[in-house]
């Protein structure tokens, strides 16, 4: 029954005006005898009204550097999606295409994950670089198509990131020379608020 009064929820505050016909047609849904009934309608409504997809919410926190942050709300469950991205300053795929950088929380995980927009393989070695710290080479998980690696270590490595306004990270695509991108990460305590709340950490 909750689920049902979310969606219906949802349904009337997506839509900034409520026009006569969507108010009838939201009056019909809740006079529907039986839950399944009931939630099979509101599904029906959300899906005409472009309302069955995630809507995208602007964010309003300043201070983020070059961060563009967004946060996604799905209609159905009220659960909360936040993405941190951030595009390489320097450093391109073979095929000329941009190197980025995401932070994500999703389902309460945390994700951090460079994507290289090139074939990296089976396997993944990842040299990074904090600000001026040492450089480090660590095995990162690969994305099933094999063109973006994911940190194992996904809080600790961003609490690392937020010491410093630089990262250098380096990968060698399979069969190809190294590619090098740099990132200015200024601003990314500001940009990791709404992350961090969301994720509970």
């Amino acid at each position: 029954m909750k689920k049902v009064v979310l969606l219906g929820a949802s349904v009337l505050l997506s839509t900034n005006v409520l026009s006569a016909e969507l108010e009838k047609e939201f009056a019909s849904c809740a006079a529907v005898k039986g839950e399944l009934a009931r939630l099979e309608c509101y599904d029906s409504l959300a899906e005409k009204h472009n309302l069955d997809k995630p809507q995208t919410v602007g964010s309003k926190i300043s201070g983020t550097g070059k961060w563009i942050v967004s946060e996604e709300v799905n209609p159905i469950d009220d659960s909360k999606t936040v993405t941190l991205v951030l595009e390489a300053s320097s450093g391109k795929s073979k095929w000329n295409n941009k190197v980025f950088f995401v932070a994500r929380c999703q389902s309460n995980k945390t994700d951090v994950y460079i994507g290289w927009n090139d074939y990296l393989g089976r396997e993944a070695s990842v040299l990074t670089r904090i600000g001026s710290n040492k450089a480090v080479t660590s095995k990162w998980s690969l994305s099933t198509d094999s063109k973006a690696t994911f940190h194992r270590k996904p809080i600790s490595f961003l609490k690392n990131m937020e010491k410093s306004d630089k990262l250098v990270a380096q990968i060698t695509p399979y069969n190809e020379s190294p590619v090098t991108a740099v990132f200015d990460t200024a601003g990314l305590s500001n940009a990791l608020v709404p992350l961090r709340k969301t994720c509970s950490w």
